[in-house]
């Protein structure tokens, strides 16, 4: 039996009894101004989502910026029930209520949905503002754990062992951060490099043995590691050009961890039994941005005169400048703000958001720039109208 399918970071996909549950959707917008999903999830299970006729719950656990897609939930989920952790103060119910303005149904003792029973538990010693989410069905127990790798307290796991002891291990499936969720030591200035690697192996030796810790308290096996597939830019220290993501990697094959490091588009099944989709994975992101580079190419190609059509290329700094073409380069950030709607192609070509590259110097854009900039604007239009939808419309 398919207990779940993980689309990215923290969030994962439930089916049970003719419903779907899903966890803390983060898959577009930036997090904290300027972070970005990383990897980008699989596009096929976000249009999934999107396209599903299912009755469908959404589950959040905390209401840190990577757990909660404000822009995604209203375009897309907006008539979905929504279940949030019931802390001391109603922030986060009044995000989502007020804010987002979906209907929200805090967990507080327990909530039911379908056949999913939905519990939260919260760590006194650590704080009061996360919670680990258990989802109970009549055949698995799913522990969604989110950022809650520190040893929890014998008073909590006790409560949570109640719940899993009424399942065989083989149905029991904690998920658990691990990886650096902040920006320490990498934006801290007067640290070398050396000292932020050593710094980031020891936070790690922490998680690990916290994170074991946890899952051995509750008599368990197995444990997956998830809640850690985001980037953002490391201004002080270059830490071998390496992501968090891919430093902990590295660390949990250097350890010979047998833990699973959940990726997009894997599937766990009772017995712990592991599938990975055979379709080829297609990131949002760059399907959107692909996308979105082909509704102004077929608008600008009309357009011009038999001859005279250049193409433009939409690139991250990290891609190769292609030859011959305009290519707009701009940061994952400033581009997932541009594919939301939320700033137009004009905050590169007056914003100095990004660079432009000409295929010759002496080209003069301003013709160019003036017709990118009004279709710039009818693309907003419409993907605010949209959403994600404006993009199958031009994946060619």
């Amino acid at each position: 039996m398919k207990v779940l399918e993980f689309i990215n970071h923290a969030s994962i996909k439930i089916e049970y009894g003719g419903l779907m549950c899903v966890t803390d959707p983060w898959y577009i917008s930036n997090a904290f101004g300027s972070w970005f999903p990383d990897p980008s999830p699989n596009k096929d299970e976000v249009f999934d989502l999107i396209d599903t006729d299912k009755k469908m719950c959404v589950v959040v656990s905390h209401g840190h910026d990577d757990h909660i897609d404000d822009w995604f939930f209203r375009k897309h989920l907006k008539n979905k029930t929504f279940f949030c952790s019931k802390f001391q103060t109603p922030g986060l119910e009044k995000r989502l209520s007020n804010n987002i303005q979906v209907n929200t149904k805090p967990i507080g003792s327990g909530e039911v949905f379908g056949e999913f029973l939905i519990n939260q538990f919260i760590n006194p010693d650590f704080t009061n503002y996360d919670a680990v989410i258990t989802i109970e069905t009549p055949d698995y127990l799913i522990i969604h754990a989110n950022d809650n790798w520190q040893k929890w307290p014998d008073s909590m796991l006790a409560e949570i062992k109640k719940v899993s002891d009424r399942y065989d291990e083989s149905s029991v499936f904690l998920l658990i951060q691990f990886g650096i969720a902040d920006s320490f030591p990498v934006n801290y200035r007067g640290i070398t490099d050396k000292e932020a690697l050593n710094l980031i192996d020891g936070r790690f030796e922490q998680y690990l043995k916290s994170t074991e810790d946890n899952m051995k308290s509750l008599n368990l096996n197995h444990m997956y590691y998830y809640a850690n597939q985001s980037l953002f830019e490391y201004k002080e220290c270059n830490i071998d050009g390496l992501s968090m993501y891919q430093l902990a990697q590295n660390f949990l094959l250097k350890k010979s961890a047998p833990h699973v490091q959940l990726i997009s588009g894997m599937s766990l099944h009772k017995g712990h039994k592991i599938t990975k989709s055979p379709t080829p994975d297609v990131a949002l992101f760059r399907y959107c941005l692909d996308a979105f580079e082909n509704f102004i190419n077929e608008r600008y190609k009309m357009k011009c005169r038999p001859g005279e059509y250049i193409p433009v290329r939409f690139k991250t700094m990290q891609d190769e400048v292609a030859d011959k073409e305009i290519n707009y380069i701009a940061t994952p950030q400033v581009w997932n703000r541009i594919l939301i709607g939320e700033l137009t192609l004009e905050a590169i070509i007056i914003g100095g958001s990004g660079v432009i590259v000409k295929p010759d110097m002496n080209m003069n854009l301003r013709d160019h720039h003036h017709f990118v900039s009004k279709t710039g604007y009818i693309a907003q239009y419409m993907i605010n109208e949209k959403g994600l939808s404006f993009y199958r419309e031009f994946a060619h």
